[in-house]
């Protein structure tokens, strides 16, 4: 294990070949690991400049301070909350600010998955990821996680500890994915209605939903919304309102004893009878004789 000097308090940790090549049984590992991990507090005059750029992927998280990270046609500030990747083998240059030095996270990782982690084209070789908008929530539950990582790795790179710290990646990874752009990228505005139309259904699950409710509340066309619900998930608006609230229906028949009209009227149907239709409908059976089957299907399953 390699502790370097270089930063006051830093941490750096560099995981050998001959260690990782020790764990090639491993599949979960082969798909996604870490080679190096550190933590640069207040790193002034840190300066990286790459002209073939390194061999794996470069993850760079800021805390504190401001820098800068540049590729041959681009550049990115950083400050508090901000976080890039960039690619293998391409060229890239990173430093922090003289006046306000930066304090980071770092780590570079590999492994036959991180496309997939990152959904990002196997072809896309030079794609660098970057994300800002983040909330001090979201600053906090990564710093926890990196220095999980960087705790795991202090005892020696035991094989639980290399696993775990794959496995902390993987979030790492997908936390990325949610909230950065590839560059150039433009939000699709269907998909983007979309979800909210989603979220206001959810939100709003006790009322009865409409479709003229949905569009003013997303200042679109009712034609317009009734698109992008069927290109995107195959069935219309009504269809979908009735679809996920019959479903939460399921869930109170099996887990409570809330009656049927209860349910009925905390799902925003105000007939019993039309709500046992549209259950029937979804299920081939009344909702009565679903909580039944249910029932008893679990006594003869548990013994009791």
């Amino acid at each position: 294990m390699h502790k370097l000097e270089g930063f006051a308090n830093e941490y750096l940790f560099v995981l050998p070949n001959e260690i990782l090549r020790q764990f090639d049984y491993s599949s979960i590992i082969k798909d996604l690991y870490i080679t190096d991990l550190g933590f640069y507090p207040r790193a002034k005059y840190h300066y990286v400049h790459r002209p073939l750029g390194a061999n794996e992927w470069v993850m760079i998280f800021c805390t504190s301070g401001e820098g800068t990270v540049e590729s041959q046609t681009q550049k990115w500030p950083m400050s508090r909350g901000s976080i890039i990747i960039m690619p293998p083998d391409v060229e890239h240059t990173y430093f922090a600010s003289e006046k306000y030095p930066w304090d980071i996270f770092w780590v570079h990782f590999s492994g036959k998955l991180v496309h997939e982690y990152l959904s990002i084209p196997a072809k896309a070789k030079n794609t660098f990821r970057y994300s800002k908008e983040i909330s001090e929530d979201d600053i906090n539950y990564l710093m926890s996680l990196f220095w999980q990582m960087i705790q795991a790795l202090t005892s020696g790179f035991s094989f639980e500890a290399v696993f775990y710290d794959s496995q902390i990646l993987g979030t790492l990874l997908a936390y990325m994915n949610m909230h950065s752009k590839l560059p150039g990228e433009k939000k699709n505005m269907g998909n983007e209605h979309l979800t909210k139309a989603i979220q206001y259904i959810y939100d709003h699950l006790d009322q009865r939903i409409t479709l003229r409710k949905l569009t003013n509340y997303l200042g679109v066309s009712v034609s317009y919304l009734s698109r992008i619900f069927k290109k995107n998930l195959d069935m219309g608006v009504n269809e979908f309102i009735t679809s996920v609230k019959i479903k939460q229906a399921s869930h109170y028949l099996q887990n409570t004893n809330l009656s049927v009209q209860q349910i009925a009227q905390g799902l925003g149907y105000s007939d019993p009878y039309y709500f046992s239709r549209a259950f029937k409908k979804v299920y081939k059976i009344s909702p009565v004789n679903f909580r039944k089957t249910y029932h008893s299907s679990t006594s003869h399953t548990t013994g009791v």
